[in-house]
């Protein structure tokens, strides 16, 4: 923490010398408040009780004890203060220990015989100056550490609260998730796994059991990464189960057209001013009448299906959700077979591909796919990145929906 007034810690064995040191600071006007120790046990322990911003210590024939503050105070700076002349070796010795700079107590005083300001000859006053201009330079670079650490403990306890707001963000993102083994009527089941690039996800998916006939589906892929693309899948999952709601109350039926629901969510997402976008792919599943029914928001790679040994992507196009006032989607329809598995990704699939172009990176997928045959998306996303965990430069999530009649 920084204060308006620093603290000098002077240690040394005579009095006199720091009477001295004293008058020199009170005579150039320096501003710091000074902690006498006479001992190396006073003067470690002021610094282990206090925050001193430098230390002025003689270096004597105990060459551990200038060692030991230097440690004990770092990064802070030690000047040290020779007994004796400008001798090379003390000099080099005191800065091996860990000086930051050396004043030969002769050459700023006599302390037998004090002299007067007035009376001071040209280098006495030079010397005294040299150490004057000295302190005042640690003292201002103590002050930066000081003020440093001040900032460092703020971001830290920022950091410290922002683990916590994303760790309560990531249970409430868990919240919202189906069961990553999701049993279906008619036989059908869905399996998924997310692995996000950061903390949070802005890829989501959800299933929803409409009634005894509807399965609804999707898989979103919201722009950018981390807790602002986190924040949109929340908002989506409160869109969506709002439709829910209202199927069930009668009230509303665009659940059951995947081009209204599209269109829900693009206007609604237009209404909160985030400036976030999403792709989707919205799927629904009419059991009585084996169908199914689907839309393209601008999602990429369209979902593969596998049936009878063969994979093949579906079709159909669409625009971003959430940047057009009046976008384009068109809706599909598809007679189910009666075992087929429908595999949906989010574009961090293909980030991790080593093909070259974007048609090698979907041929590559729709082959993993249909050589793989797997229900199992952990498994499919090994497959597709060559290892079990990736630092993916984006979200990848993947979803597959089956049905088998074993």
């Amino acid at each position: 923490m920084s204060h308006s007034v620093q603290t000098l810690l002077l240690y040394h064995p005579d009095p006199l010398v720091v009477d001295q040191i004293i008058t020199i600071c009170d005579n150039a006007g320096v501003q710091v408040r000074i902690q006498a120790a006479f001992s190396l046990g006073e003067a470690l322990a002021a610094l282990e009780s206090m925050r001193c911003a430098v230390v002025l210590a003689c270096a004597g024939e105990d060459q551990v004890a200038l060692e030991k503050l230097a440690s004990s105070h770092y990064p802070r700076p030690l000047i040290a203060l020779l007994p004796s002349g400008e001798c090379p070796e003390h000099i080099l010795l005191a800065l091996r220990q860990g000086a930051s700079d050396v004043f030969p107590l002769p050459a700023l005083f006599d302390v037998k015989q004090p002299v007067s300001q007035e009376l001071m000859p040209e280098p006495l006053l030079q010397a005294r100056q040299a150490f004057v201009h000295s302190l005042t330079g640690y003292l201002e670079r103590a002050g930066l550490i000081d003020r440093n650490d001040l900032y460092r403990e703020e971001l830290e306890l920022s950091l410290a609260e922002l683990r916590e707001d994303q760790k309560a963000a990531l249970h409430i993102q868990k919240r919202m998730l189906p069961a990553q083994e999701h049993q279906l009527p008619g036989k059908l089941s869905a399996r998924y796994c997310l692995k996000p690039s950061l903390y949070l996800s802005g890829d989501f998916v959800d299933v929803v059991v409409l009634d005894q006939r509807y399965v609804m589906f999707y898989l979103a892929d919201v722009s950018g990464h981390g807790a602002s693309s986190a924040l949109v899948t929340v908002l989506l999952k409160n869109m969506t189960n709002r439709l829910v709601r209202n199927f069930r109350r009668r009230s509303s039926f665009d659940i059951l057209s995947p081009v209204s629901t599209l269109q829900r969510v693009n206007l609604e997402l237009l209404e909160t001013g985030l400036g976030k976008h999403l792709t989707m792919f919205i799927g629904l599943i009419d059991l009585e009448a084996d169908l199914l029914c689907y839309a393209v928001g601008g999602h990429h790679p369209m979902p593969v299906l596998l049936a009878d040994g063969q994979a093949v992507f579906l079709q159909g196009r669409g625009m971003p959700v959430g940047l057009f006032a009046e976008p384009f989607f068109d809706e599909h329809k598809l007679p189910l077979p009666a075992e087929f598995s429908l595999t949906l990704c989010s574009d961090g699939v293909l980030e991790l591909s080593s093909c070259d172009s974007l048609a090698d990176k979907e041929a590559q997928l729709c082959d993993v796919v249909q050589q793989l045959s797997t229900s199992d998306p952990d498994a499919l996303r090994v497959a597709l990145t060559g290892a079990p965990d990736i630092d993916a430069p984006d979200d990848i999530a993947i979803m597959i929906l089956t049905r088998s009649q074993q």
